[in-house]
């Protein structure tokens, strides 16, 4: 109801104490006049998603996975149809993140992670976690490569790769295919999560490539700087 007036949730909830008491001297929210709000930043679209579910059942509002996992380059697989001793591609939210000391003191995790429909374990032995460990953080979206295994009777994951995962994508403006192949060849120094748009406006086209995916990095920028009309992540 209060989306139709304030999209913003979390200033509502902030808020609400005091509309009440506004409310009661006015005799209605609508009264001529004007309730001072306190701004609040709103939940992120997976708070308002988990936060939906929790007290309705389900989630009304679109998860940020599930927007990635519709324009997703990658092949992936739901928690669900997971089978143990396979190697796996996951799309996931991080939920919680627990190191610990192993006995030759090195720090390794366990993650519990979610696709919005079922959660899972993952295991990050200590050389994984010190590859990852700046990388994965608690709220984050990430694929997850690993193998399926199965601990106290529960499947969970060892994990082997991890990548941020994002709807974001690299644009890049062309006059026409003259600089393709040397596009292609700085591409593939750059490997990343971002899938490559390209756009040529000889022949107002736009594209995506198949099998590129890069990183966000100044570097590509700037070499790609004279051999395009324009860059942009969007």
């Amino acid at each position: 109801m209060f989306d139709i007036f304030e999209k913003n949730r979390r200033k509502v909830l902030h808020n609400l104490p005091n509309l009440f008491v506004f409310a009661d001297e006015l005799g209605s929210l609508f009264a001529d006049s004007n309730y001072s709000w306190t701004e609040a930043e709103d939940f992120s679209q997976a708070e308002k998603y988990e936060k939906e579910e929790a007290i309705i059942g389900i989630g009304l509002s679109t998860h940020p996975l599930v927007a990635i996992g519709q324009t997703s380059p990658y092949e992936i697989q739901p928690i669900s149809q997971l089978i143990y001793g396979e190697q796996a591609r996951i799309l996931i939210e991080v939920q919680s993140i627990r190191t610990i000391r192993t006995k030759s003191g090195d720090l390794m995790a366990f993650l519990q992670v979610s696709d919005t429909k079922k959660k899972l374990d993952v295991t990050l032995f200590p050389e994984t976690y010190n590859r990852f460990s700046s990388l994965i953080k608690e709220g984050g979206f990430y694929y997850l490569t690993g193998k399926i295994q199965e601990r106290d009777g529960r499947l969970q994951m060892i994990l082997a790769e991890a990548q941020l995962a994002t709807n974001e994508k690299f644009w890049i403006q062309l006059l026409d295919h003259r600089q393709d192949k040397t596009i292609l060849s700085i591409l593939k120094k750059y490997p990343g999560p971002y899938p490559v748009i390209l756009r040529y406006e000889d022949e107002k086209k736009t594209l995506q490539l198949k099998g590129y995916t890069v990183q966000k990095n100044k570097e590509l920028e700037d070499e790609l700087k004279n051999l395009v009309m324009k860059t942009i992540y969007r």
